[in-house]
């Protein structure tokens, strides 16, 4: 949480306000006042406000009275309570109530100071935790944690753009096709920046129906819809300090389009059925295996959102171009498989079977393929893998130049559904998408003469 820190300051003495107002924003911080409890909830519903500094004695609602309410507003707000020197058993007992501290006049400044940075600390620890919480259990571990194989030259020069473009703040698009590790490159990218401390926040956009896509980036209230039962942060304040990387960018709707460019240009987001804006501290990693720029000629994509996204680009090549990384990557798969015990070789003629394959499922495929070979290897009791524990079956395409982007794609669909003989839940496991994607993806490229 790196956005400025909103204070509320809560006292009918209007001078005495003022000055700590003026106080708190030459140390760096946001301030909201109210001169009464009333008007303290009305900016509050309007407004987000992370520590509140509540006089006791206000007119009407006092203090003490307040602070549930605040509270059931802004659950993760921290209120320090302000009393008079002669009023020290209330204050202690607002602390039994959930206050964090209390502060008596005449305010020593520098311990306010103290005590609100201790709140400041307070509060990002809980977001952190939820955060983590919640990324624990909404994402799977696929390509998380994985390890980029960089033999060739074009890999090796893509990583040390991606280590400079880490030390921006701008957007960074990733285009490649599927299953090339655009999610490593941007978790690279991630960890070497200065966000590395803070939460990766990944949302596979083809994965999610157009109902769920809203709830999913920007969260929701308790209630916002039928089946929302309690209030859910959203992937982007999952993010909040971090990184979100929003995969198959292409896919997200244009109602999603809308909100998501108005977050990248405000670093506001509004949950589902609230009233209120959020700010958040969000650094954006996309990718996509489309052409944004023909989606954006065609009318599928916000031209406005292509050029706020296309401001720093890593083009990842497919296996088939760097064949320098198919036996590496292929050594490490079967190592990782294997607990990296590193028991298992692969033989002169299944290195052969590798390099004579053309991976249309490109990095992705060949991991999933030394894992089953491996269990084939296992059953078989050798520790050397074979062709026949690769199942290699399909040859290899004769290397295709100056073809559409969309011949391109029937032709990479394709040799995934060939090699998996139809079966389009494995296909759509290799390709990275859902089975209802495919289907959708099968159906647009009919006319190419695909086979479904």
């Amino acid at each position: 949480m790196a956005i400025p820190i909103k204070v509320l300051i809560v006292d009918d003495e209007n001078e005495f306000r003022e000055n700590l107002a003026e106080h708190l924003v030459r140390k760096g911080y946001s301030i909201l006042q109210a001169p009464d409890s009333e008007q303290a909830l009305e900016i509050i519903k309007e407004q987000e406000a992370h520590v509140a500094l509540v006089d006791i004695n206000l007119p009407g609602m006092n203090g003490l009275q307040l602070m549930p309410k605040l509270k059931e507003l802004e659950p993760e707000m921290e209120v320090i309570i302000i009393t008079g020197a002669g009023a020290i058993e209330t204050a202690v007992e607002a602390m039994r109530g959930g206050a964090l501290h209390y502060l008596t006049k005449p305010i020593r400044l520098k311990e306010m100071e103290m005590v609100i940075a201790r709140a400041v600390e307070r509060i990002q620890l809980t977001h952190q935790n939820r955060a983590l919480i919640e990324m624990d259990r909404r994402r799977g571990t696929d390509g998380h944690g994985e390890k980029i194989i960089a033999e060739s030259r074009q890999i090796k020069t893509l990583l040390a753009q991606a280590e400079k473009m880490a030390q921006s703040e701008m957007p960074i698009l990733i285009l490649g096709e599927t299953g090339t590790g655009k999610e490593v490159f941007a978790e690279f990218i991630h960890q070497n920046s200065k966000r590395a401390k803070n939460v990766f926040s990944a949302v596979n956009c083809g994965a999610l129906t157009d109902n769920l896509m809203d709830a999913e980036l920007f969260g929701h209230e308790k209630g916002a819809f039928t089946g929302a039962s309690e209030k859910k942060m959203g992937m982007i304040e999952v993010a909040d300090g971090g990184t979100l990387f929003l995969d198959e960018i292409g896919e997200i709707p244009p109602p999603a389009q809308v909100r998501l460019l108005r977050f990248l240009e405000r670093g506001v987001v509004r949950r589902v059925g609230a009233t209120r804006e959020r700010q958040m501290d969000v650094r954006v990693v996309a990718a996509t295996h489309r052409n944004l720029e023909e989606e954006v000629r065609g009318g599928r994509f916000r031209e406005d959102l292509f050029h706020r996204l296309h401001v720093f680009v890593l083009n990842i090549p497919p296996l088939r171009e760097r064949q320098e990384d198919i036996l590496p990557l292929a050594r490490y798969f079967l190592a990782k498989s294997d607990n990296f015990k590193s028991n298992y070789s692969i033989s002169p003629a299944g290195e052969s079977s590798l390099l004579g394959y053309g991976w249309p499922g490109n990095v992705r495929e060949i991991a999933h393929t030394m894992e089953r070979a491996l269990f084939s290897a296992k059953l078989d009791e050798t520790d050397q893998v074979t062709p026949e524990h690769l199942r290699l079956s399909t040859p290899v395409r004769e290397k295709t130049i100056l073809v559409s982007l969309k011949e391109a794609e029937r032709q990479h669909v394709q040799s995934v559904l060939d090699h998996f003989q139809g079966n389009r839940k494995e296909s759509a496991r290799v390709l990275g998408i859902s089975e209802r994607h495919l289907y959708r993806l099968i159906k647009e490229l009919e006319s190419g003469g695909m086979a479904s």
